[in-house]
């Protein structure tokens, strides 16, 4: 029995081995290649965080002016050569020039939305504003749900939120 139990911990032992040396056995994948596009894009966002840190540590203090304005030429200096080389390389292609934008039909949708926005907007302004201070028949309106005077345009409660529009039918029938 003894010689089973050990031949049967050897074994176990072994799988468990086998196991936990398995990510180590695996030929590693090596990431495919970066394009000449892709490693500009890469290098580009690097350099606009490097600029974007060192404003911030400016701001905070942590660099004098003198050597925020050194360093941030270079690296703007760098971020132009960047942007030259992936100009000529293609371009940025999540980048999409004015003539391109004015041309898709989401352009057409934008605008359409901004003037029925415009639209609104002028006839809320030209629209009477609501009267305030007592009804016709001389009476305050108050809130039914806290007592808070409200003015006869309110549709919600300042004081509480209710909702004064279910209540107006009532009131000034």
């Amino acid at each position: 029995m003894a010689i089973g139990s050990i031949l049967v911990g050897v074994a176990l032992l072994a799988l468990v081995g086998i196991f936990i040396a398995r990510p180590f056995l695996r030929p590693q994948e090596r990431p495919a290649a970066l394009t000449e596009q892709e490693h500009l894009l890469l290098e580009k966002e690097t350099l606009l965080d490097q600029i974007q840190a060192l404003d911030f540590d400016h701001e905070t203090g942590k660099l004098p002016t003198e050597v925020h304005a050194l360093q941030r030429e270079k690296l703007v200096e760098q971020a132009t050569a960047v942007l030259q080389a992936l100009d000529a390389a293609g371009g940025d292609p999540g980048y999409v020039p004015d003539e391109v934008a004015e041309e898709r039909p989401s352009a057409a949708a934008d605008i359409e939305i901004e003037v029925a926005i415009a639209r609104l907007r002028q006839q809320r302004s030209q629209a009477p504003a609501p009267a305030t201070g007592p009804l016709p028949n001389g009476h305050t309106r108050f809130c039914p749900q806290c007592g808070t005077p409200t003015d006869p345009g309110d549709r919600f409660c300042a004081h509480c939120g209710h909702n004064l529009t279910l209540t107006t039918s009532t009131q000034t029938a």
